[in-house]
């Protein structure tokens, strides 16, 4: 594992549990919006880097204060060795939220299967015709599909969520998103906030109204019961 930084404790990143947040190093996606360039193109060695030895020490210091462990990225699951950690976290009694993009629908099933994740979010970057140019890369989207149907009969918690902007959202994409994940439980849908990201073309990038947000919220009504708004304005 590579591990690149650490929240020692959030109310918001796992939902209804006092958590840290694990940031991991790397991701396959290279989306120009991402808020988080450090942890995907930053070199290795410009990076702060955490051993295992040294969370699971804090996670054992702070049992007790702690509900649960969220994992992040990067891309979580581009690590091998992702399982064996999380069952050394599992160890110590707390619950774990992974945050993934869906690419490695493989590590997922391993990780449901053994009981080692309790709560999953995956992001949704746009309809599926949309992922390469979404992504900046080449996408399996037979993936993203196989990881929807994994997670939807995991009997697990969990969540699927898109960050919106204009340049790349429409209620065409947001429809074909919506057949994608028809009987889902829980969808968020997240406003772009411009800041710091991988490509400077979106740090002043037009955003989604509120108003806007609704629309599209509406389009999905149909597909999924239960969908939240985060208009970040």
């Amino acid at each position: 594992m590579i591990i690149s930084g650490l929240e020692k404790t959030t109310l918001i990143d796992y939902p209804g549990k006092i958590a840290a947040t694990i940031f991991t190093y790397g991701c396959n996606f290279r989306c120009g919006f991402c808020h988080n360039p450090d942890l995907v193109i930053g070199k290795k060695e410009d990076r702060p880097i955490i051993t295992e030895e040294e969370i699971l020490t804090f996670l054992k210091k702070r049992k007790g204060i702690l509900e649960g462990v969220c994992i992040t990225g990067g891309e979580p699951t581009i690590h091998k060795d992702l399982p064996t950690f999380i069952n050394k976290i599992k160890k110590i009694g707390l619950n774990v939220k992974l945050d993934s993009n869906g690419t490695n629908p493989e590590m997922l099933k391993e990780l449901i299967e053994n009981n080692l994740i309790d709560y999953i979010a995956m992001d949704i970057k746009n309809s599926l015709s949309e992922y390469n140019l979404t992504t900046n890369t080449s996408v399996d989207t037979g993936k993203i599909k196989e990881s929807i149907k994994i997670i939807l009969s995991s009997g697990l918690h969990y969540e699927f969520r898109t960050t919106l902007l204009p340049r790349l959202h429409n209620k065409t994409a947001l429809d074909e998103i919506g057949r994608l994940l028809k009987g889902a439980k829980k969808y968020t849908l997240q406003g772009f906030r411009p800041g710091i990201t991988i490509s400077k073309s979106f740090e002043t990038e037009k955003i989604f109204s509120k108003e806007d947000l609704i629309e599209l919220k509406m389009v999905l009504k149909k597909y999924v019961k239960d969908i939240e708004v985060i208009d970040n304005l």
